[in-house]
């Protein structure tokens, strides 16, 4: 089984952008499973590219990652630098295309069998906390704050033209039935975060029991 909760407890690092998480990851499982056994920007035969594919016992394990950042400056001693990370922001698109994705692991598994992963590394605590009741929000179907679980065809609460205008209005009906567990992401010591400095993440399985058959 690829282990992607072990992988990531041992970057111990935090990442400028999106590629330079997929990068480090993929570096990462390939110090695990081998060079040649790991590929990253994977093209199925038939769904969009996926960040990380690994090639396990005749089969390749998708793994998609999303990096979602709220405003820090971070300072590496042993690098000697000093970053910054963007409030991202946008959490309502941002939560919808994780379901996206889910949805797109999940046909990749359907076709295949086996299983695969949806990987999400943040410090907003937007993503992981629930919010309080009543919710209000647009997208609150797609939340996915820890302990919730999804299932079922997730729709928008209300239509804007800014969800027409980023080809977000279809529904997105998922095969499996998820639960959202978060885990504490370390950084080594020598790093410092100033605003938002607890990073967590979340790893969902796709698995071809949940799914059907490959």
């Amino acid at each position: 089984m690829v282990d992607i909760e072990w992988s990531l407890k041992q970057l111990d690092q935090i990442h400028h952008s999106e590629d330079h998480f997929k990068l480090s990851l993929g570096a990462e499982l390939a110090q695990m499973y081998g060079d040649e056994r790991v590929r990253l920007e994977w093209q199925p035969a038939t769904q969009a590219q996926v960040d990380i594919g690994i090639r396990r016992s005749g089969v390749t394990i998708p793994v998609e990652l999303k990096y979602k950042t709220d405003a820090a400056t971070v300072e590496d001693d042993v690098f000697n630098e000093s970053f910054t990370l963007a409030s991202q922001g946008a959490q309502s698109g941002a939560h919808y295309w994780i379901f996206e994705d889910i949805k797109r692991i999940e046909n990749i598994v359907n076709e295949q069998g086996r299983y695969g992963y949806v990987v999400v590394l943040t410090n907003d605590s937007n993503y992981w906390s629930e919010p309080s009741e009543p919710y209000e929000a647009l997208h609150d179907a797609f939340r996915i704050h820890e302990g919730r679980t999804v299932e079922g065809t997730l729709e928008w609460r209300d239509r804007r033209d800014w969800i027409e205008d980023n080809g977000m209005s279809a529904p997105i009906e998922l095969s499996g039935r998820y639960q959202m567990e978060w885990s504490d992401y370390s950084y080594r010591d020598e790093i410092s975060v100033r605003n938002n400095p607890t990073f967590r993440h979340l790893v969902v399985r796709v698995d071809s029991a949940d799914v059907g058959e490959g």
